[in-house]
């Protein structure tokens, strides 16, 4: 698919399938910040043998992290679960992007995420910094996708998805907060549940499948999550709540380097 270089060959009238990179002798060169963030860096996006390295270790670590919820083994989760993040933020920053913009916030929300993975490892007192680091992580990686494409079809998909998921579980995780020491956290819950659902549209509206699936992936696995945690335990609701986020953070790395 061709490619426009910068915002100003869209005003300029200048060609839109030139080689990334290069601009016509009657353009002004690049210099502002808002065009070096928009332009590809890479007219082949795509994985290097270093970022397939990160997922790789990724994939150990995540591995590990399983071991350590079926053993319960709390000193090898704290070890493995944050390495996941971290390399997945490492596979995030040496891939080739299609975007410079999008990769930045991407990498945003990895922290962010990775803050939010520390958080919910520590006792509950901890649980409401968490969740404020993982919706302010949705709120980057919403961001993030209004770099991408555009795909009227995924909007309705998703907007579908998530009022359906909504009207099904979000009431009964709420009516289980209720009259509970918990009951602090049903705004928060209420907010998460939304800017969640507007990062997962987004994720599906981006026209980019490997960003769909893994908002997806993303988004039910935090259903998942408030149910066995606020509703009622689920036998193997963690491990699955593990596998899908994990899943669904490294399809999103996937789709900087997949494009839309």
């Amino acid at each position: 698919m061709t490619r426009i270089s910068s915002l100003s060959e869209l005003t300029s009238g200048g060609p839109a399938n030139q080689v990334l990179g290069t601009r016509p002798a009657n353009q002004a060169p690049m210099s502002s910040v808002t065009d070096y963030i928009i332009t590809p860096r890479h007219p082949t996006q795509g994985m290097n043998s270093l970022a397939w390295g990160a997922f790789g270790l990724a994939a150990l670590a995540s591995a590990g992290d399983m071991i350590s919820i079926l053993r319960h083994d709390k000193r090898l989760e704290y070890a493995t679960k944050p390495a996941v993040m971290v390399f997945l933020i490492l596979a995030a920053l040496v891939l080739h992007p299609a975007g410079q913009g999008e990769r930045a916030l991407f990498v945003a929300a990895l922290a962010l995420g990775l803050a939010g993975d520390v958080f919910l490892m520590l006792p509950d007192t901890y649980l409401l910094p968490g969740i404020v680091a993982f919706l302010a992580g949705h709120l980057a990686y919403a961001a993030g996708f209004r770099f991408a494409g555009f795909s009227a079809l995924g909007l309705l998909a998703g907007l579908a998805i998530v009022i359906a998921t909504a009207s099904l579980f979000l009431h009964r995780v709420l009516a289980a907060l209720q009259g509970t020491s918990r009951a602090r956290l049903r705004n928060p819950v209420i907010a998460y549940a939304i800017v969640i659902s507007l990062m997962t549209v987004s994720a599906t509206a981006s026209g980019n499948p490997v960003a769909a699936a893994g908002g997806l992936l993303f988004f039910y696995s935090d259903v998942i999550f408030a149910w066995y945690r606020f509703v009622k335990p689920v036998r193997w609701g963690q491990p699955v709540n593990i596998v899908m986020y994990q899943a669904g953070q490294a399809l999103l790395v996937l789709s900087l380097a997949v494009g839309s």
